[in-house]
């Protein structure tokens, strides 16, 4: 058998050849990072609300919300009650997307008129009607009223028998 091994020596021929490993300085912690993460969001929202915010462009009525599209059939409503234009407040109330627009407008007039906001429910009731049968004139439609409660007499009273109280025996 051949030993083709043979043991050889490297010496450093002078003492700076070596391989220098730096020193572990100190410790990071992972506070940095929660740091950077913190800015990032706050820049970031900055950008988003102050520097660049959104700008919605030829948005349809249809995308409103509930509260949006009432706010909407009231202004056309009032804008009706005012011109008496059916044909233009149909167009508009047909951009929301409503089934039955009459019966919505008349809906939201209850609604309006239980909460005491007699002048814009008027104005829904009148678009409701006038959207049922086009042939009445706005001025016809006899405004909305308050049901007022009709006193009543108090119920008469029941007479009630009290019982004694026990007693324990002594």
């Amino acid at each position: 058998m051949l030993d083709n091994t043979q043991e050889i020596k490297i010496t450093p021929t002078q003492p700076d050849d070596r391989v220098k490993i730096p020193a572990p300085g100190p410790k990071r912690s992972p506070w940095y990072l929660l740091t950077g993460l913190v800015l990032g969001i706050i820049l970031g929202l900055l950008y988003a609300w102050l520097i660049n915010p959104v700008v919605y462009e030829r948005s349809t009525p249809a995308a409103l919300d509930a509260t949006g599209k009432d706010l909407y059939r009231g202004i056309i409503a009032q804008v009706y009650a005012a011109t008496g234009n059916l044909e233009r407040a149909s167009l508009r109330l047909r951009e929301l997307g409503d089934e039955d627009s009459a019966r919505v407008l008349g809906a939201q007039a209850q609604r309006l008129l239980a909460e005491g906001h007699v002048t814009e429910a008027r104005a829904l009731a009148m678009l409701a009607a006038a959207l049922q049968d086009p042939q009445i004139p706005p001025d016809t439609i006899e405004p909305p009223t308050l049901l007022q409660p009709t006193p009543t007499e108090a119920p008469p009273s029941i007479p009630t028998h009290t019982l004694p109280v026990p007693t324990s025996p002594p």
